[in-house]
């Protein structure tokens, strides 16, 4: 869980990464829950993902995005596989967007894991 953090936007998207923490089975549910926000700001979530041994910022793990503008939660999934990809490694990129000296008040609430179930 990342407690509550404040973003604030120059009128320009502003981004940051969250730390990295380890995959903890093949599907991933997260929560983001906007506490607080200023005027029109927005933050979205994107996942990124990399094996331990990868360098570098990671990959998008897909085309999934958590959007939050009024206060409240919303919930996406992300799953492994082929076509998507949860590797052993997940952080999240936060983005706030707005007007200028727009912000948003907001934590991830702790990750879900779940196991697939073959048919």
């Amino acid at each position: 869980m990342f407690d509550a953090q404040m973003l604030i936007t120059t009128g320009t998207d502003y981004s940051v990464f969250s730390p990295w923490f380890p995959r903890g089975g093949d599907n991933l549910r997260a929560t983001l829950e906007v506490v607080k926000r200023g005027a029109a700001a927005t933050v979205t979530v994107r996942v990124f993902t990399k094996n331990t041994e990868d360098t570098g910022d990671g990959t998008d793990a897909d085309s999934v995005t958590i959007a939050g503008g009024a206060p409240g939660r919303t919930v996406a999934e992300w799953a492994t596989g082929a076509s998507k990809g949860v590797k052993e490694l997940v952080r999240y990129k936060f983005t706030v967007s707005g007007n200028a000296a727009d912000w948003t008040l907001f934590r991830m609430l702790p990750a879900v894991w779940f196991d697939s179930v073959p048919a």
